[in-house]
């Protein structure tokens, strides 16, 4: 059977595009969250405030969604005297360790909570300030961040917590900067030979 050298081309591309898809999807990664300040409080002379959790050390692999910190409100005040809360901002860190090489590095969000709580109810706005999308290299890797979930913290005493969470992917970086796999690298070979095979085929034929 004849091919063309467009078509192993493409074949090749297609094959090496696989393997790094392939990558991608089962590269490790373990991360954590940590927050500052740990807590919110009403503006004066109120005495309400909102607490902010860290996330310890989690494990992953590939894509994922990551929970940065969850809230709960606490506060005694009445709907006539509410605890009022103006611009309190906060700062979310996330460290993540690359599996692979073992190198870490760290990304920090920023935004601010409005509102106000009583001990019977809340209404609570947040605001994400800086940069939502930040992106780190760490190894051969590329680590691309995204902070835009939030779910407001109910009422103080509520089971259930309010959260602050994001978005994390993870890519192979382009393979000219890296050294092939022992997998690619076979590709490569059995692609080059094809390509090498139908040109001396072509050559022949050019020469009868």
């Amino acid at each position: 059977m004849v091919y063309s050298l467009r078509t192993l081309v493409a074949v090749m591309t297609v094959l090496l595009l696989s393997v790094v898809e392939v990558q991608a999807d089962l590269i490790p990664w373990m991360y954590h969250w940590s927050r500052s300040p740990h807590q919110l409080h009403a503006d004066a002379p109120g005495t309400g405030y909102i607490t902010l959790t860290d996330e310890p050390l989690r494990h992953a692999v590939g894509d994922s969604d990551i929970v940065a910190t969850n809230l709960k409100t606490y506060s005694s005040a009445t709907l006539t005297n509410k605890d009022i809360f103006t611009n309190k901002s906060y700062s979310l860190t996330l460290t993540l360790i690359d599996g692979p090489s073992s190198e870490s590095g760290s990304l920090t969000f920023t935004g601010y909570l409005d509102g106000w709580v009583t001990a019977q109810s809340s209404y609570l706005r947040n605001t994400f300030t800086g940069q939502l999308t930040q992106v780190i290299v760490l190894g051969t890797n590329v680590y691309t961040v995204t902070i835009d979930g939030y779910t407001p913290p109910g009422i103080p005493g509520s089971v259930n917590s309010g959260s602050i969470s994001a978005k994390a992917s993870v890519r192979v970086e382009a393979l000219v900067s890296q050294v092939p796999e022992p997998a690619t690298l076979t590709l490569a070979g059995v692609g080059l030979s094809l390509l090498l095979a139908a040109r001396s085929r072509a050559g022949r034929q050019r020469e009868r």
